[in-house]
């Protein structure tokens, strides 16, 4: 039966590779005899130098070597192989009352030893439970990259019908080594999608350097991106490697790179077509092989019609675009991101977790948000901080909301990225709010009468009043 399972285990990827090496042409007949059927496929070498030029040429998941043979013993190839892959699976073959040398074996990387004689369901039973092993060495680690993955686009929130549309282009475009031009207003999060891409491509083990060109001096953009040699300019005491030298094998990401002058642009026109710059004051050619990928809120077909960007270099940058939408374009993911940064800042300052009141959030449905996402985050810190919903409409640097007219028409537009039911949802309870609101301040917060006004009951009244945590006001009839 168990050796029905192995096979049918098998049968789900390749068949694992095992070599075998033992100076003793018998004992390699009867190790390939007992492990074949078994469903492995086996190679076989007599000697330390043998088994190392094998091993070369092929891709092995298990070593099976005897300890004791002429020329270099098992010893001597189980630590040049474990040097090469630390994660190889090696199990020795010892001699009688050897143990102490194979416990010794194990101690430098050997997975287990078999001392001689053995029999062949000893045999089966250590290769089974070595090739098990191997197999969930690589499941986790593919599990811990594919989780890897998640996180980066785990940091992008949002369910809406274009945030989809995002994080599909995401998907298809991250594995693929091409340079992307991210495009949104300022507080989009663009620099979360920069590190998505880098998360879902080849390169994710290797450096992500992000570099913002508006925060960087015109007079030093140059040394920051490329480095420079001693004693290129006044202050210049030792070399200094560039952004990009740094990012060699991995990603760059250039912020704001509508920000960047013409002059720089020109030397970046030049790693993208031939891979190669000089340090400022030096002659040495370095060729690096780096991903860019740039972000912009500015209209850069604007900047190419003013003269202030190269067209050369936005069609190189702009070979895949990934616009983000302003949050007033995606109303419906305000819940969802309320949510996580609420969690996160109550987390960070040790506070209760945060429960938002209906009106408190139908305020936030039908507010600009001009500083995006970021001014959302930034708002909810604050409330959590201050345990108080009311900065946001007290904090008049902040709250602005618009005339009824525009204000209509904003929700009204806002709606047409959500589903039916959830713009719904949002329409009426904006409607009950309102309705409410001023029927109490009609009646000067007679319940009584407004119960009357409103055609219900005084007590259902009470109960609406409570949903949509409306305050009855002081004049309340007794």
């Amino acid at each position: 039966m168990e050796r029905k399972m192995a096979r049918i285990s098998q049968k789900k990827g390749r068949s694992p590779s095992i070599l075998i090496v033992d100076d003793e042409e018998s004992v390699l007949y009867t190790l390939e005899a007992v492990l074949k059927p078994e469903g492995y496929v086996v190679s076989k070498a007599s000697s330390t130098e043998e088994a190392l030029a094998v091993f070369q040429a092929g891709n092995f998941d298990l070593v099976i070597t005897d300890l004791t043979m002429p020329g270099d013993s098992g010893m001597v190839l189980l630590e040049r192989l474990i040097a090469e892959r630390p994660e190889l699976m090696v199990i020795m073959i010892t001699a009688y009352g050897s143990e102490a040398v194979a416990v010794e074996a194990m101690k430098r990387g050997a997975y287990d030893y078999l001392p001689k004689p053995f029999s062949n369901d000893e045999l089966r039973l250590t290769v089974r439970r070595a090739v098990e092993k191997c197999r969930l060495r690589i499941e986790n680690q593919q599990l811990k990259e594919q989780l890897h993955q998640r996180e980066g686009l785990a940091a992008l929130i949002g369910s809406s019908e274009c945030m989809q549309r995002v994080y599909d282009l995401i998907e298809r475009v991250g594995p693929n080594d091409v340079t992307v031009l991210i495009t949104g207003e300022s507080g989009t999060g663009k620099e979360l999608v920069a590190n998505a891409l880098h998360s879902l491509s080849p390169r994710r083990s290797r450096p992500f350097i992000r570099v913002n060109c508006a925060a960087l001096p015109e007079n030093l953009i140059e040394s920051e991106l490329f480095g420079y040699e001693r004693g290129a300019f006044t202050g210049a005491l030792n070399r200094r490697l560039g952004k990009f030298e740094i990012a060699d094998s991995g990603t760059i990401f250039l912020d704001e790179i509508g920000e960047m002058t013409m002059a720089t642009q020109t030397k970046l026109l030049r790693i993208l077509q031939e891979r190669e710059f000089e340090r400022i004051g030096g002659n040495q050619t370095i060729n690096v092989d780096t991903r860019v990928i740039t972000a912009t809120n500015r209209d850069l077909i604007q900047a190419i019609n003013e003269g202030s960007f190269r067209e050369d270099l936005f069609y190189r940058l702009n070979v895949i675009n990934i616009h983000l939408p302003p949050l007033r374009d995606r109303l419906a993911d305000i819940p969802a991101l309320v949510e996580s940064f609420a969690r996160k800042y109550c987390e960070k300052l040790n506070r209760r977790q945060q429960n938002f009141s209906d009106q408190f959030m139908g305020k936030l449905m039908q507010y600009s948000w001009p500083g995006n996402v970021r001014e959302l985050q930034n708002l909810i810190e604050k409330v959590i901080i201050l345990e108080d919903e009311s900065v946001f409409q007290n904090d008049s640097s902040r709250f602005h909301l618009r005339s009824r007219l525009e204000n209509e028409k904003f929700i009204e537009e806002g709606m047409m990225s959500m589903q039916y039911k959830e713009a719904k949802d949002i329409l009426l309870k904006t409607f009950e709010r309102k309705y409410f609101e001023g029927l109490l301040e009609k009646t000067s917060g007679n319940m009584s009468e407004a119960a009357r006004l409103a055609g219900m009951h005084r007590k259902n009244l009470y109960l609406k009043l409570r949903e949509l945590d409306i305050a009855r006001g002081a004049a309340e009839d007794q």
